[in-house]
């Protein structure tokens, strides 16, 4: 895998490409580690697909090296919290992989 082409995309350009790709439930994944996370956090599915959908990604992406994908952490204020979602996406994949969710300050 690779994100060749995704990090020469602008911010606005990789939040739109999350949005579109999480407009389609069945291309979003969530990892184990992410679901645990949830349950762990009380956060449900429909907060993480909100938060993708309508999130807003105000971090630079950063590259994993080990897994060979573009980290974006989209975030999303709902119920007086800001939800984070960190979804891996790939050059190669249609798909958005959520690889964790938390709540931040």
């Amino acid at each position: 895998m690779g994100y060749d082409r995704l990090i020469r995309l602008s911010m606005g350009q990789l939040q739109a490409h999350i949005r579109q790709l999480a407009s389609n439930s069945a291309a979003v994944v969530i990892t184990p580690h992410a679901k645990s996370q949830m349950r762990k956090r009380g956060i449900n599915v429909s907060l993480v697909y909100e938060s993708l959908r309508e999130g807003r990604l105000l971090r630079r992406p950063e590259p994993s090296l080990q897994h060979g994908s573009l980290e974006c952490r989209m975030e999303r204020y709902a119920a007086g919290k800001n939800c984070c979602v960190v979804a891996a996406l790939s050059d190669e994949t249609p798909n958005v992989v959520c690889v964790t969710v938390f709540y931040s300050n």
